[in-house]
């Protein structure tokens, strides 16, 4: 009993570990993929415009895509509820 309690806690945190890598990283990823994808001179001069740009881009996609982030966890926690 006290084996399968310390396995959740074990899971507990490794799930909160990979939705803080998917929400916290993929849209900066995402910004720095697009950013280097249409603008590479741009973004290899890493200068103060580039992370000003960087970090308004990322503010307005965590902005954008934090309900779709929310229901995407949502479901797959419900679907892992019936398992």
């Amino acid at each position: 009993m006290l084996f399968q309690f310390v396995l959740n806690i074990i899971e507990f945190i490794i799930k909160c570990v990979a939705w803080i890598v998917v929400a916290f990283l993929a849209i900066p990823f995402g910004v720095y993929y697009f950013l280097m994808s249409y603008f590479p001179e741009f973004t290899l001069a890493y200068d103060f415009s580039f992370w000003a740009v960087f970090s308004i881009l990322s503010i307005i996609g965590f902005i954008i895509l934090w309900k779709p982030i929310i229901w995407t966890v949502g479901i797959i926690q419900t679907l892992r509820a019936g398992a």
